[in-house]
């Protein structure tokens, strides 16, 4: 009967240890202490409970990341769709002062020319530029998205190692047998 305690003990910590491991992998913030390492059910329980709190707001961060990044590429869709509507409007005022120009009979209406063909050229320079920023945008809210999606994927694998620490924890208290920690892919940095 002591040598089963102790395989139990050591099978145990073995467990916690590598719920230790998944759960650090996770997050610089959150590692698994001392006391639930050597096999504390009630530090295993606070642990796993700080992992979990650490999961929903990581999910929460990440959720705001994404509607963040939703709401920057809308926007910048929307300026790039300005920006083409402009530069056509542009061309086609070009086109139609082009046709008009040379008719000139005095300087003040070569210089009325010059000016609207230059107004015209600057209209056209800023729809360009609105198209430039507007593709910036959109890229910059992609990459919320992304990190977004990241985090939510990081939160939830706390989430989960964070319950399953809880319930080990509970395992423990009753001495049955524990679950397998749950060993996440390397998270993705944000």
């Amino acid at each position: 009967m002591e040598r089963f305690n102790l395989y139990f003990r050591m099978v145990s910590i073995f467990l916690v240890l590598l719920v230790a491991t998944a759960c650090s992998s996770l997050s610089d913030k959150y590692e698994l202490s001392p006391e639930a390492l050597m096999g504390d059910p009630d530090a295993m329980w606070a642990d796993g409970q700080k992992a979990v709190k650490q999961g929903e707001l990581l999910i929460k961060q990440g959720e705001s990341r994404l509607r963040e990044g939703r709401a920057q590429a809308r926007k910048g869709e929307s300026m790039i769709n300005r920006g083409n509507k402009a530069v056509k409007k542009s061309r086609q005022d070009y086109q139609q002062a082009a046709r008009g120009a040379g008719s000139a009979s005095n300087p003040d209406n070569v210089k009325r020319e010059a000016k609207r063909l230059k107004a015209i050229g600057s209209e056209w320079e800023d729809a360009i530029e609105q198209i430039e920023d507007g593709n910036k945008l959109v890229k910059k809210g992609n990459e919320k998205i992304s990190d977004g999606h990241t985090e939510i994927r990081n939160g939830r694998a706390l989430l989960e190692s964070g319950s399953t620490a809880m319930r080990n924890a509970e395992r423990m208290r009753l001495g049955e047998q524990l679950l397998p920690g749950v060993l996440p892919s390397t998270p993705q940095q944000p």
